[in-house]
């Protein structure tokens, strides 16, 4: 907010475009009833054109550690026993110990990222968490914290070097290596932090999501129609009650009348 410890150290420019995102969040919510601010969802903007998925979730777990490590070190307040009662764990996050669910980068359709081969990223994505306590670690830790561009310029070299390894074609190989020898801190030389804030979701779309999700995750209920085909499909060995002939010896009777009728 604006009278923040974390305030005073913005750009007159950032602290608008915070001050205007959180008014028109607002009023968001106050107008649409479908809307409501997810536990566990965020919404980050400010990303860097190059950043990738895959980095988008190592800050994630990245911000984690490090909250947990800057609490130890008595560098920050932990969370309190209400924001730690509030965790909202899904089934595959408690099986799996992950702590990220999806690392999502916006990105257009029409035009392609040279570099990484997708479309060009639109400079904002999403993070969703299994728990809610692990959303506000990365919210707290990441937004406004000039020293994740640090972190995405090692980051964005080891991915380089990755898909060099990859690389079969001429073009795309040279343009790889010359981004792996240009000048690190190009990522900070913006002068732009991250805009971390918990996501503003649709309860319709929401439910529709969980719907997909759950369809594919559960075998008895995919694809049943097809199963059912495959059930009905006659064998051509099996008997038929009414004439004690298999359905194989059928077919080829009405063959031979037809050659018989052709005569």
């Amino acid at each position: 907010m604006v009278n923040s410890a974390a305030a005073s150290s913005l750009p007159a420019e950032e602290l608008e475009k915070r001050t205007n995102s959180f008014n028109a969040r607002r009023n968001l919510l106050k107008t649409n009833p479908s809307l409501y601010v997810s536990k566990t969802r965020l919404s980050v903007r400010q990303i860097p054109v190059g950043v990738t998925e895959y980095m988008l979730k190592r800050l994630a777990n990245y911000a984690i550690r490090e909250f947990e490590e800057e609490v130890g070190r008595g560098e920050r307040e932990p969370l309190d026993t209400a924001e730690m009662e509030e965790e909202e764990t899904t089934e595959k996050g408690k099986k799996s110990g992950q702590k990220v669910k999806q690392a999502k980068i916006v990105r257009e359709s029409s035009k392609v990222d040279v570099l990484t081969g997708k479309g060009k990223s639109k400079g904002y994505g999403f993070l969703e968490l299994h728990k809610h306590e692990d959303a506000l670690r990365v919210l707290r830790w990441a937004n406004n914290n000039k020293a994740v561009g640090d972190l995405w310029d090692g980051w964005w070299r080891c991915e380089v070097k990755e898909m060099i390894k990859k690389e079969k074609g001429e073009e795309r190989l040279k343009k790889l290596r010359e981004e792996g020898e240009r000048e690190q801190g190009r990522w900070k030389a913006t002068g732009k932090s991250l805009i971390v804030e918990f996501s503003i979701e649709n309860i319709q779309v929401t439910e529709r999501r969980k719907s997909r999700e759950t369809t594919h995750e559960d075998p008895e209920t995919r694809r049943p129609e097809k199963r059912k085909r495959v059930e009905e499909t006659p064998n051509l060995g099996q008997r038929l009650p009414e004439r004690g002939l298999s359905l194989g010896t059928l077919i080829s009777r009405k063959r031979k009348q037809r050659k018989a009728a052709r005569a």
